[in-house]
């Protein structure tokens, strides 16, 4: 989401409740950097796979992908939340009852060995997790711009979740090389339960909202703007741009194989480069807000095209093993986590632009589904791929791939109609 509201402090009587939002908002979003797929439990998790469950990189990515279906249906959670008050409250009591069911699930998952269970338990916390998300970025928006500090809320959001990611990623690496896989998943999930725990309490007392009740007048303003907003032929562009952008045929998971089985590298390495790709993301996201929002959207999305295709094709320089693959590792780490950001950051701001007036908020959410939908359809096509197509040969993929995001180009006319201008507010 991008927003440009200037920072400011509110009314010096709610200084205590700020600052306690600031801290919910912080510990909420690392919680959600430590729980969701990619978090602590990713590693562990793709270890058991390929060495308990024997499966082959595109019975992983299949496996995995079902944990995407909560987010890909992320605007549901918003109207839900936004019109559907839970024992009186539209925030607070959901944010309860939905990382509680996280936390139950991960626990859940402690005792579990048939993969069959364990996808079950994931895909609950996957459910928690994504409407917890819809969720404190509705309570974020509200009470940032009733204090005029969207920007500070933000960048508050985005630096704790990228401090997640960095721990998680050293975390989790030591934890898959230190022990058997079984006890690896398990020791995962145990920890990773503590972070919705800590969010529903936090959720509880920490948020002060009004009691409500269903209203039926806002519900159907709601559905006439959305029906207004979904004619822009604008908005189609855009929706076709992030689809075919984030649709290159991934290479994450035969990465992940071929780091293990040819690069030899520990686990602990692996978490490594994905603690130094994150730690790249911190500081991709410092360069966009304080130069990219001054460039114009052409330029922006320019930069996103070429630094995805390089950071794609500089890839091949792994596929050999070689005494220095662990170094060029670190480097491509560093260097495209903070490429990776900024064009992430790019799309956000594509997506957020595009968004017709009073439909802001769940045209953004259907925008982000597509993106992270086509992203999920981008691993599994990419796995399948490597399997099917190229034999196991990593190099073909590698090109396909970055082939696909330098056809980006092409689309970027069906943009025009999106606002080119530069921006001085804040990024996220």
């Amino acid at each position: 989401m991008n927003n440009n509201h200037q920072d400011g402090g509110g009314p010096s009587n709610d200084g205590s409740y700020i600052k306690r939002l600031i801290y919910l908002f912080g510990i909420v979003y690392f919680a959600q950097g430590l729980a969701q797929a990619s978090g602590l439990i990713s590693q562990p998790l793709s270890f058991y796979l390929k060495e308990v469950m024997h499966f082959d990189e595109a019975q992983s990515t299949a496996y995995l992908a079902v944990l995407t279906i909560p987010w890909l249906i992320k605007p549901l959670y918003g109207l839900v939340s936004d019109f559907i008050p839970l024992f009186g409250y539209r925030r607070k009591t959901w944010l309860l009852a939905l990382n509680a069911m996280s936390a139950g699930a991960f626990f859940w998952l402690t005792g579990l060995s048939d993969a069959s269970l364990i996808v079950s338990a994931l895909l609950l916390t996957a459910v928690g997790t994504a409407a917890s998300d819809v969720i404190v970025d509705a309570v974020m928006v509200e009470n940032g711009q009733k204090y005029n500090m969207v920007g500070k809320f933000q960048s508050v959001q985005w630096f704790w979740f990228y401090t997640a990611q960095i721990a998680t990623s050293i975390a989790g690496g030591w934890i898959a090389g230190g022990s058997d896989p079984a006890s690896a998943l398990h020791t995962a999930a145990l920890i990773t339960m503590c972070a919705p725990a800590t969010v529903a309490l936090l959720a509880w007392f920490g948020l002060k909202e009004d009691k409500s009740r269903i209203n039926t007048v806002e519900m159907k303003k709601t559905a006439l703007s959305l029906g207004e907003a979904f004619k822009s032929p604008t908005l189609w562009g855009v929706i076709t741009f992030l689809a075919f952008y984030n649709f290159s045929p991934s290479f994450g998971t035969p990465m992940y194989y071929h780091m293990v089985a040819k690069l030899k590298f520990s686990q602990e390495f692996i978490g490594t480069l994905g603690a130094i790709g994150s730690a790249g993301a911190v500081i991709g996201t410092f360069l966009y807000g304080w130069y990219f929002t001054k460039k114009t959207l052409h330029f922006q999305l320019t930069f996103a095209i070429l630094a995805g295709a390089i950071g794609t094709f500089s890839y091949l320089s792994v596929v050999q093993n070689s005494p220095m693959a662990g170094a060029i590792m670190v480097g491509l780490s560093l260097v495209f986590g903070a490429a990776g950001a900024i064009a992430t950051l790019t799309v956000l701001s594509l997506a957020g632009r595009a968004c017709p007036k009073k439909a802001e908020g769940f045209t953004f959410a259907a925008l982000m589904s597509v993106y992270n939908g086509f992203a999920q359809l981008s691993a599994i096509v990419g796995s399948w791929m490597f399997v099917h197509w190229f034999d196991r040969s990593l190099s073909p993929l590698i090109i396909v791939s970055g082939v696909f995001t330098l056809a980006c180009f092409l689309l970027v006319p069906l943009l025009k109609g999106v606002s080119d201008d530069a921006e001085s507010g804040n990024g996220k």
